[in-house]
């Protein structure tokens, strides 16, 4: 099957839309990264700064959980957990969970209420929540644990706070604002899990505030000697990408290639002369009009000499019409009718009834049906 000119051109406007289309998506892409809290965005929301900040602190010792399968492993010793945008499915909840009881620091920074969070999942095996609460910009310390470097006040801009969901609580508030735990902390097993009710002392922006930099300084007290400090980005959308199939499905530029052959191929499947559908002979589509319809049974009935059976049926879709409007039974009688139907509208009721009398006559011409039907479309009128 040779390809015409306009098929080769169409086949390049596709391509091209496609290759639009993916630059587009990977542009949206970006922008969905530089507004996510993760170490890859230098975005004023991400994280970056904090990353390269521990990285000069602890050379060798901080690593990034992305682009490969949710594993943490006795060597880490901190993960932080940061406004995560992937929900926590029950599998990874375990593994964080037995990571913790196993002698592992776990900091969880999160400023959307639940159940909207993405980490509502993992925050409810500690039996903790976020709940709505007063909008805050600060808050003060009241744990000595956050005295080295000391802390007093420090920014926090957060429109939740911490609750616990468990009948005897053994959360313990490190911070609060307005009364409310916003930095708290919980033991379980040999590990310990920090909840913080904002995510803006780890920003990019909110780094800049030196009591933002004491209060992180004092979390890292946390990390147990030798362990590495882990973010989770697997939860940020980082997820390992191994074979051509997870490429198609979940990458933009797999999305306009599987876009652009869906669309050539069905053009060239609809517009193939060897394909395409058999155009029909103009005979066959060819339709009578209507006046020709009229035309053939006027001559049938005029050949037949069938006045008294045109009269009828004309009789009967008269009382039709004048019926219908008013819901006017059509059995009645021609007397019953046109009684029923003059108290409903003014009508002439001698004529209409020596119309419907003479409708009947079985000696009735065609020049008198003629001229009922002209009187008859005067009352209906």
């Amino acid at each position: 099957m040779k390809l015409r000119l306009e098929v080769i051109v169409l086949i390049v406007l596709f391509l091209g839309l496609g290759a639009f289309a993916a630059y587009t998506a990977e542009q949206s892409g970006q922008r969905t990264l530089n507004s996510r809290t993760t170490s890859f965005s230098s975005d004023s929301n991400g994280v970056l700064a904090l990353y390269r900040w521990l990285e000069r602190m602890y050379s060798g010792r901080i690593d990034r959980l992305a682009y490969r399968p949710f594993v943490l492993t006795d060597a880490d010793g901190l993960l932080f957990v940061l406004g995560p945008s992937e929900r926590y499915e029950p599998s990874h909840v375990e593994t964080v969970t037995n990571w913790v009881q196993n002698g592992g620091v776990l900091v969880i920074a999160d400023n959307r209420p639940t159940p909207r969070s993405a980490v509502a999942p993992l925050l409810a095996v500690f039996d903790l929540e976020l709940k709505r609460s007063t909008c805050i910009s600060s808050a003060t310390a009241i744990h000595p644990a956050l005295g080295s470097p000391a802390l007093k006040n420090f920014s926090l801009e957060t429109c939740v706070a911490i609750a616990s969901t468990a009948p005897q609580s053994v959360l313990a508030p490190l911070a609060l604002a307005e009364g409310q735990p916003i930095v708290a902390g919980q033991r379980l097993g040999k590990g310990y899990v920090i909840v913080v009710a904002s995510l803006y002392p780890f920003t990019n922006t909110g780094l800049r505030d030196p009591t933002s930099a004491a209060f992180l300084l004092n979390l890292l007290h946390w990390l147990p000697a030798d362990k590495r400090i882990v973010f989770d980005e697997f939860h940020h959308g980082f997820v390992p990408n191994a074979d051509l199939r997870a490429l198609l499905l979940n990458h933009p530029l797999g999305w306009a290639v599987i876009y652009s052959v869906t669309v050539v191929g069905l053009y060239l499947l609809a517009g193939s002369r060897r394909f395409a559908r058999p155009l029909p002979l103009r005979s066959e589509v060819a339709r009578r009009s209507s006046r020709e319809y009229i035309d053939s049974m006027a001559m049938m009935l005029h050949k037949t000499r069938q006045i008294a059976y045109a009269a009828e049926h004309y009789r009967y879709m008269l009382r039709r019409r004048l019926a219908q409007p008013y819901g006017i039974a059509q059995t009645l009688d021609d007397e019953a009718f046109v009684t029923q139907l003059a108290a409903i509208r003014p009508i002439d009721q001698q004529k209409l009834r020596r119309i419907f009398a003479e409708l009947r006559r079985p000696d009735l011409s065609e020049a008198e049906l003629l001229r009922l039907v002209a009187e008859s479309d005067q009352i209906v009128c």
